[in-house]
């Protein structure tokens, strides 16, 4: 694998992007379930975020294959914290160190470009997989909002992870 994160583009949307959110274990513990995608919507979402001064969207590339993405937030905040969100949506690269990757990728630009002081990210109780990347990446345990989020019908507790850079 030759991984690399890019700001998003317009012209990265396309039909295998969408079917990320089609997929029943990509948007397990995601709001995009509930959600509907088109090309059009997307492209307009990437191209708003190119315009925001408080985000940044990345993509995650192996090569030139789009496999994933991770967002910065809140870049503007005078409280010099940001929040991150990612998805790995190609599922034959789940397991390979990806998520850590793009966190860790993050976490350096977070320090470097954008000199925050802080990063948050927040999930549902039960997505294992998550949970590892930002431990792993230095992220401690916060807080847990008790059956904060619904996904499938199925109430879970939202567990907020921080790291002060």
């Amino acid at each position: 694998m030759k991984l690399k994160l890019q700001i998003l583009q317009e012209n990265d949307v396309n039909q295998s992007y969408l079917d990320w959110y089609q997929n029943e274990k990509v948007v397990r513990y995601s709001d995009n379930q509930y959600r509907s995608f088109s090309i059009e919507e997307q492209k307009r979402y990437v191209k708003n975020c190119l315009a925001s001064k408080d985000t940044d969207l990345f993509g995650i590339f192996d090569e030139d294959i789009h496999i994933g993405n991770i967002i910065i937030n809140r870049l503007n905040s005078v409280h010099k914290w940001g929040e991150i969100t990612y998805v790995v949506g190609n599922t034959d690269y789940w397991g390979k160190g990806v998520g850590f990757f793009a966190v860790s990728e993050i976490i350096i630009k977070a320090k470097k470009v954008y000199k925050l002081n802080k990063l948050c990210a927040g999930l549902a109780e039960g997505n294992i997989g998550s949970q590892r990347v930002l431990e792993k990446n230095g992220f401690k345990l916060e807080g847990r909002r008790l059956k904060q989020l619904v996904f499938g019908g199925q109430f879970y507790n939202q567990l907020d992870y921080g790291l002060l850079l």
